[in-house]
């Protein structure tokens, strides 16, 4: 579904006057209109920064410069869009216990690819930031506080570092524009938007149908983009 066929499915489900073309376009509504325009992407916005779903988890990739240790977001290439990353919300340094980050020296290749190991800011300032520090191939890796990405020790050389990070909110604003969720649940969007509407309108068979619909929708939302529940193994 497009950006515009979910305000248009969003009116005729909160029963507001026009026709299955109304509206004919996101760009300039005022009014009724003009709300349910605004409620539709604040809507997705919403369901997207609710929990860390899958569709917005993707793959990265940046070589290193000798002896730089930092390397922010807009330094790496999104490997699977093939541009420079733009919407970023967090790395994932884990895969639950086990690190998500690899490296290995570019010149060398790829065959000599290894995990980096994960570590809290903290210990890494103790570790890498203290002293006279010695330029080597990287073993750790961490989060600093501005949100970048840290190697220690400092590369020695040009190494290749792959991993995965979580991409901010896509944003609707064109007509054309599609939603990145899985096509199936598109009309919790609009669900979304109908509560929007109903609370806003003194409209309780709207809020409560959007409510309705919507919470049997993003259960299977869930299901389909999280991980699933696992229960440890018992104490010893």
């Amino acid at each position: 579904m497009t950006y515009l066929s979910l305000c248009q499915d969003t009116r005729r489900e909160c029963r507001v006057a026009g026709t299955s073309t109304t509206p004919s376009t996101v760009v300039g509504q005022t009014g009724r209109l003009g709300d349910i325009v605004a409620w539709v992407a604040q809507a997705y916005t919403e369901i997207q920064e609710a929990k860390d779903w899958n569709w917005l988890r993707s793959t990265f990739t940046v070589n290193t410069v000798a002896n730089d240790d930092t390397y922010a977001y807009g330094d790496c290439t999104d490997s699977r869009l093939s541009a420079v990353i733009t919407r970023f919300s967090k790395w994932w340094l884990r895969n639950g216990d086990e690190s998500n980050i690899t490296l290995y020296l570019t010149s060398a290749g790829v065959g000599g690819e290894n995990y980096l190991t994960p570590i809290d800011w903290i210990d890494f300032r103790e570790r890498y930031k203290r002293g006279t520090q010695t330029t080597g191939q990287p073993i750790h890796v961490a989060i600093d506080p501005q949100g970048n990405l840290v190697l220690g020790p400092k590369p020695d050389a040009i190494y290749t570092i792959n991993g995965e990070y979580q991409m901010s909110p896509q944003t609707l604003t064109a007509d054309a524009d599609v939603p990145e969720m899985p096509t199936r649940f598109h009309s919790l969007i609009m669900y979304r938007a109908m509560e929007k509407y109903g609370a806003a309108n003194g409209a309780p068979e709207v809020f409560n149908r959007g409510g309705y619909e919507g919470g049997k929708k993003v259960r299977a939302l869930e299901r389909n983009q999280l991980p699933d529940v696992t229960l440890n193994g018992p104490l010893t």
